[in-house]
């Protein structure tokens, strides 16, 4: 039983009592403050105090001898052949239930990916994600059912680069693996975060070459006015000039709202879907074509999330029938070249993925860009009108115009007496 003590310079009570050591069985000598300068009220607080650290003891003791008996459990696995990685995870789960009272986490490979497209959902936008589910549908099918049933830390580097041989042997170009590759790496690099797994098997392979991946090429002024004469509607002959215009990519385009318009200010403004994350805004001055354009189809009040092009705004991008494969039945009315493929597929042979052109709907964004860069603006102000954060990402969009480079030649000077040499 506690009994109670003072020391010479303290006010307070002591307690000082016994308890059992569990591995030894011995007594062990306790000497606590009761935080008591009363008789009286120290008593029962020692007495509580003793039993509290003869509760613990008890506790510890048991959760010693139940740890041993699960670390015995897998040695009998281990010597009996047996023991695999799921017998691991049972292993390290009952532990961390005696030692904390909690569950271990438990996740399969494909519901831990819908998971973390789940939590990414939130914060990233709505071509992003479509991207990031095309990677993991593509994963997940790839696995097959049971596979993709079993525990994620079963995955390994050996079945990331199966993967990605996978998909370019099936067509897809280097650019498009690089992505997939990109988007799994960073949906197990959140399983890591979260202590699922210790090793992310995505991480650290070669470098995808892209040299099979054509790059975009802007439009000329001769043909973007050719895709205007053969527009199939006003909305479509509105929705080629604000991409030309602007900048701005298809879904961006297709969706703009009158509350992003000031008609006043001749200015359009608004945070592109691409960079809503960020909250990079663009403000973009309105060209003198497009402007009429506007002024044209504008009601006289028009609510600020009414979209410019009502009928467009709900049509879907990617489908059969969506936006970006109506505007290539436009430059093929049109007469416009679609450019080198990403590939040729020969007669007959089936192959994944898809096959991209160097000009489509995206081309308008670089022909924009490309119409400044000849037009003397300088690339600073480039970067803030098409919300480009980085010179890398924007190089990409600055192309030179063959005309310009025949103006500049003309310039050079000439070396009359070297027509007569010889």
């Amino acid at each position: 039983m506690a009994s109670l003590f003072k020391r010479p310079e303290s006010s307070l009570w002591w307690a000082q009592f016994y308890v059992k050591d569990p591995e030894s069985g011995k007594l062990k000598k306790v000497r606590k403050s009761t935080g008591q300068s009363s008789k009286k009220l120290a008593l029962p607080a020692a007495l509580e105090m003793e039993r509290t650290a003869q509760d613990t003891m008890k506790a510890g003791s048991d959760r010693a001898r139940r740890a041993k008996a699960i670390l015995e459990e897998a040695v009998t696995g281990i010597e009996r052949e047996t023991f695999n990685i799921v017998s691991a995870r049972k292993t390290v789960a009952a532990l961390l239930a005696v030692a904390t009272g909690e569950d271990m986490p438990a996740f399969t490979t494909e519901g831990w990916l819908r998971e973390w497209l789940r939590r990414k959902a939130r914060d990233t936008s709505p071509a992003t994600m479509l991207r990031y589910t095309k990677s993991v549908d593509s994963f997940v099918e790839w696995l097959g059912k049971s596979r993709s049933a079993k525990p994620i830390e079963s995955i390994t580097t050996t079945d990331a680069r199966v993967w990605r041989d996978t998909l370019q042997d099936s067509g897809r170009v280097g650019k498009t693996t690089a992505k997939y590759m990109k988007d799994l790496g960073a949906g197990f690099r959140g399983a890591m975060r979260d202590g699922l797994i210790t090793l992310n098997p995505f991480a650290g392979h070669e470098v995808i070459s892209t040299d099979d991946s054509v790059s975009r090429l802007p439009f000329t002024l001769e043909e973007v006015g050719q895709l205007l004469s053969v527009a199939p509607s006003q909305e479509w002959r509105g929705l080629i000039l604000v991409a030309a215009f602007t900048g701005l990519r298809l879904g961006d385009a297709s969706r703009l709202t009158w509350g992003a318009i000031d008609m006043e200010s001749e200015l359009i403004e608004l945070i592109p879907s691409k960079t809503k994350r960020k909250k990079r805004r663009v403000r973009i001055p309105i060209q003198s074509d497009l402007l009429f354009y506007l002024q044209s189809v504008r009601a006289d009040i028009q609510p600020a999330d009414s979209p410019v092009f009502p009928r467009l705004s709900s049509v879907a991008i990617g489908s059969r029938s969506g936006l970006s494969q109506t505007f290539n039945r436009i430059m093929k009315e049109a007469g416009v070249d679609r450019g080198k493929p990403s590939r040729v597929v020969k007669a007959g042979e089936k192959t994944a993925g898809r096959i991209n052109y160097e000009k489509g709907f995206h081309s308008l964004r670089h022909t924009f860009t490309t119409w400044l860069r000849t037009a003397g603006v300088s690339e600073e102000d480039r970067m803030s009108l098409t919300g480009h954060s980085t010179r890398d990402s924007h190089a990409i969009y600055s192309h030179v115009d063959e005309a310009a480079l025949k103006s500049a030649i003309s310039k050079l000077p000439n070396l009359k007496n070297e027509r007569h040499a010889g």
